[in-house]
C-alpha cells in the first residue's frame, strides 16, 4: 500500500483522500444540511460512488486536466472536519470544498481553503482560483469573501462547476484569510 501523504497545517491534518476513507467520510458529511445547495442529499450509496469517481481522476480522455481530492481533520482530536477538492485545468483551479456543519463558523474552512491554495500554487504553478455557489448559498459566499476571493460578473472562463444562475468568484494568487 502506497502511504497516504499527510500535511500538518496550524490546526489542521490534510490527507490525500483516499477510498478507505470514505465511509468515515459519510459519517461527517452525509448530511442535509452539507447538501442543502447541491442537489439535495443523495444515497449514501450515490454518496460513496460520486467519491469513488473523483478519485479515479479525469482519465484518458482529459490528460492535461488535475483532479485533488484532500481530507481535513482537525488536529487535536484526529476527528475529521470535511473535504477540499480542486479541478486544475487550462491554467487554472477550479475549487470546492463541504465540512461537517457542527464545524461551521470555526475558521476551519478558511485555514484548509488557503493551504489549498499554497498546494496548488506549489504543485502545479496555478495562480488562478475560481468557484461557484448558489445566490442563496450565503455560508459559501462569506467564506469566499473572506479567502480573499471576489465576485466576476463577466469575464470567467469556463468553468466545469458552473450552472446556469450561479454566482463566480475568483481570486488570484495565494489569496489567503
Amino acid at each position: 500500500m502506497i502511504p497516504i501523504r499527510t500535511i500538518l497545517v496550524s490546526r489542521l491534518v490534510i490527507e490525500e483522500l483516499r477510498v478507505e476513507h470514505l465511509a468515515e467520510l459519510a459519517k461527517c458529511l452525509h448530511r442535509n444540511e452539507v447538501y442543502e445547495h447541491i442537489g439535495g442529499l443523495p444515497s449514501r450509496e450515490d454518496f460513496i460512488l460520486d467519491r469513488e469517481i473523483a478519485l479515479r481522476g479525469p482519465g484518458p480522455a482529459a490528460p492535461d486536466e488535475r483532479w485533488l481530492n484532500f481530507l481535513v481533520r482537525e488536529r487535536s482530536s484526529n476527528n475529521m472536519l470535511g473535504r477540499l477538492e480542486a479541478t486544475v485545468h487550462d491554467s487554472i483551479a477550479e475549487v470546492a470544498f463541504l465540512f461537517d456543519p457542527d464545524q461551521w463558523g470555526k475558521g476551519f474552512a478558511r485555514e484548509a481553503l488557503a493551504w489549498l491554495h499554497e498546494e496548488i500554487e506549489h504543485t502545479s504553478g496555478v495562480t488562478s482560483f475560481w468557484a461557484t455557489t448558489v445566490p442563496e448559498n450565503t455560508r459559501c459566499q462569506a467564506l469566499l469573501t473572506r479567502s480573499g476571493y471576489q465576485q466576476v460578473h463577466s469575464g470567467e472562463p469556463v468553468l466545469y462547476s458552473f450552472d446556469a444562475g450561479d454566482l463566480v468568484f475568483h481570486a488570484r494568487g495565494g489569496a489567503k484569510p
